[in-house]
């Protein structure tokens, strides 16, 4: 049950921005200067690195079986995730890409969606894996 909540909450967060951007009437920009909720290509190469070392400490995490080690790397793990919400947009991160909506095409905005979701799928992923994790 706690996982299920985690999960709404996170899609609840995510998709914020998303519906955020669908109220803004036709043809109008985004005043800060980008799309809300979603990044350039640096920042995405940046999420995409912490995805990676995430992944990467959640193997260890599988591998360690010192007790106290274990609940430290969970701690970090539990840590890299909120940074990584915050990367993608939660709290003052990643928010404004390099372009404005209006001078992008169906096709980027469509690829910039693509991505935001895969991240926002790869962090989902992470969570339950963490929730798994802790509860061994």
């Amino acid at each position: 049950m706690k996982t299920l909540a985690k999960v709404i909450m996170i899609t609840a967060v995510m998709s914020g921005p998303v519906f955020a951007e669908s109220h803004h009437p036709h043809g109008t920009e985004n005043k800060g200067g980008g799309m809300m909720g979603m990044m350039n290509h640096e920042q995405m190469q940046t999420m995409h690195q912490h995805m990676e070392e995430m992944q990467a400490l959640m193997a260890n995490i599988k591998q360690e079986s010192d007790p106290e080690k274990r609940m430290a790397l969970m701690q970090t793990h539990m840590k890299d995730m909120q940074e990584g919400m915050q990367m993608m947009g939660g709290q003052g991160g990643m928010r404004s890409g390099s372009q404005s909506m209006s001078s992008m095409g169906m096709e980027e905005r469509m690829g910039m969606m693509e991505q935001r979701m895969n991240m926002m799928q790869m962090m989902m992923g992470q969570m339950m894996e963490h929730d798994v994790e802790e509860h061994k």
